[in-house]
């Protein structure tokens, strides 16, 4: 089951992470970017033997725990208590940035995230295009969601999904893989 909620993450943190993430404008509108990205070559998508470049920034890995992970940690704690979850691990935790892409196609390769039980709590910071797309086990696409500032979805980790590569402007989200 997919669940979608929109703006139970409060209006203010909203608009928080979608500067940190985009960076903001001094008075000659220089953009001074908050959060460091790193680039990722998204070889789900290599088309022409060309494949998209997007960028991120991990919060949480086996490895890495960055200085912004309790910043966006507010995430999974407000949904877990919208949805009386008891939170007992966050296994991974990415911000991903996606840069329109001229492509016939519509989504990066289907995926779990982890081959264990978990939840995937999946935020968007920003409006955008480039729906978020979910497959039934024979590869079939059985739903897809738009991204929308403040919109959270929260999927069982099984589910195989792909993210939607945008066409117009860039898409930016969170993706919590979260033990309850």
């Amino acid at each position: 089951m997919i669940r979608v909620y929109d703006d139970i993450i409060p209006k203010d943190l909203q608009d928080y992470f979608e500067l940190i993430t985009f960076g903001k404008k001094n008075t000659n509108n220089y953009i001074y970017p908050s959060i460091d990205l790193k680039i990722k070559y998204e070889n789900t998508a290599v088309e022409d033997e060309q494949m998209p470049i997007n960028f991120v920034h991990v919060l949480k890995s086996s490895t890495n725990l960055s200085s912004h992970l309790d910043n966006f940690s507010h995430i999974p704690l407000i949904v877990c208590e919208h949805l009386n979850w008891s939170l007992i691990d966050v296994i991974a935790a990415r911000l991903f940035l996606i840069l329109p892409y001229e492509t016939k196609l519509e989504h990066y390769a289907p995926h779990v995230d982890f081959n264990i039980p978990h939840k995937v709590v999946l935020y968007y910071i920003n409006d955008a295009d480039g729906d978020t797309v979910f497959f039934n086990k024979d590869g079939k696409i059985v739903q897809k969601v738009s991204p929308k500032k403040g919109r959270v979805l929260v999927f069982n980790g099984e589910l195989l999904h792909g993210g939607g590569i945008p066409k117009k402007g860039p898409r930016a989200v969170v993706n919590f893989d979260i033990i309850i």
